[in-house]
């Protein structure tokens, strides 16, 4: 140990360090080229040593280049893309992909001499998991629509213009620009979602709803409610989906609370935690009590530009009331507030009161409160939506489950007190 601890702090490893690296990373993506080229058995430009050599020779033209100037990086990489062109024209393959590949690893390797080790193992990685994911890639493509194209294209370009015209000032205790950038936030963290139910495509009901809780679990509860009215036999299955929907829904409610406040995320986390871990073992356990079929949520393209607008209002308005009611009322005007958030969504909410703790406005345990009510007063809602849009043995089933959510809740309030 203390040899290698010598060896990496002497003078000759500092010499030779960038080349080291810029092997490493060089193979690193001729791994991926030759393990597809193996498995494809189709003739393509580069594998695992011609990677390898392309960027040594990025690292050495960074080199040279310090003693005789920048031509020779000039020379080296017109060089690299004569030969890769040759390869191209003698091969004939479809594509441009590996030959982009290698001029990329060229500058990898350029990058590593200059010591920016970090921007080029990021830049090797994201080469790395684009080259592997090939066929996700072009199946989430396929699947999409061109109303997907048109919300993204829109939300993208309404929030690049919108968001620098929002003024960075308060007006009654809400920032516009605050405000939007929480819109950027939710519509990005509900388009991962999104994401995850194209790449799934159709899979068993509880990963469905677990997938799709992502992004809404009202929406799986409303899409799988009424498939138990047509599909008597799985009903136990669409009651799995509807509970590990619910259940998803408290780890991503800390994942908001982190971004406002981390302080608060990591208390919030306990009863999060206890009542995620209840709601998903139930709900296991009715997946595996029953036959394993398939099943595919049905929910919109998150970049909607009124659906953002939508949520930028009302998590504005509920800031705003949330305030007013702490003020006015205390802590019960905040419940109050909490309860009415849940009927419709709980991110507002989240959001708000993550806002208000890190502002020092409510103290922990009904912060705490407050998120957890408005969480269960959602449940009581998607409760209703089974018994009301699918079937008693539904609603019987899933009962159970929103009980033991509700359990958690109540559980790691209890926790949180006590440790707190």
């Amino acid at each position: 140990m203390e040899l290698l601890k010598e060896l990496i702090n002497s003078e000759v490893w500092k010499l030779y360090e960038p080349y080291v690296v810029a092997l490493l990373l060089g193979g690193l993506i001729g791994v991926e080229r030759e393990f597809k080229k193996q498995r494809e058995g189709k003739a393509s430009f580069g594998g695992v040593r011609t990677f390898t050599l392309i960027s040594l020779l990025g690292a050495l033209s960074g080199a040279l280049s310090s003693h005789f100037g920048l031509p020779v990086i000039y020379v080296s990489l017109f060089g690299l893309v004569i030969l890769i062109g040759i390869s191209e024209f003698l091969e004939r393959a479809p594509g441009l992909t590996s030959e982009i590949s290698g001029v990329i690893t060229y500058l990898i390797g350029l990058l590593c001499y200059t010591g920016n080790y970090e921007l080029a193992a990021l830049i090797t990685i994201s080469v790395f998991s684009v080259l592997s994911f090939k066929e996700q890639m072009h199946r989430f493509v396929k699947h999409l629509t061109l109303e997907d194209l048109y919300a993204f294209l829109k939300f993208a370009a309404v929030t690049v213009v919108i968001y620098p015209l929002l003024p960075d000032r308060s007006f009654y205790g809400v920032n516009p620009r605050e405000v939007w950038t929480m819109v950027v936030v939710i519509s990005s963290i509900d388009f991962l979602g999104y994401i995850l139910t194209k790449f799934a495509g159709e899979r068993g009901v509880l990963i469905a709803g677990l997938i799709g809780g992502l992004v809404s679990s009202t929406a799986v509860t409303a899409t799988f409610s009424p498939l138990a009215r047509i599909n008597h036999l799985l009903t136990k299955e669409y009651a799995a989906g509807i509970v590990g929907a619910s259940a998803i829904m408290f780890p991503r409610m800390t994942v908001l609370a982190a971004i406002v406040s981390p302080d608060f995320a990591k208390y919030l986390i306990v009863p999060s935690l206890i009542a995620f871990s209840f709601g998903v073992i139930y709900a296991y356990w009715l997946a595996t009590s029953s036959s394993k079929r398939q099943a595919q949520v049905k929910v919109n393209n998150p970049f909607e530009l009124s659906t953002a607008f939508k949520f930028g209002l009302f998590y504005a308005f509920i800031l705003f009331i949330s305030r007013e009611a702490l003020k006015y009322f205390g802590n019960f005007g905040l419940y109050t507030v909490a309860a009415l958030s849940g009927l419709s969504d709980v991110d507002p909410l989240t959001l708000s009161v993550s806002k208000l703790f890190a502002a020092g406005s409510v103290a922990l345990i009904p912060a705490v409160v407050a998120v957890l009510l408005s969480a269960f007063v959602n449940t009581l809602f998607k409760w209703f939506l089974t018994v009301s849009m699918g079937t008693r043995e539904l609603f019987k089933l899933v009962t159970p489950g929103f009980l033991l959510l509700a359990a958690g809740e109540t559980i790691g309030i209890l926790v949180l007190y006590l440790i707190v």
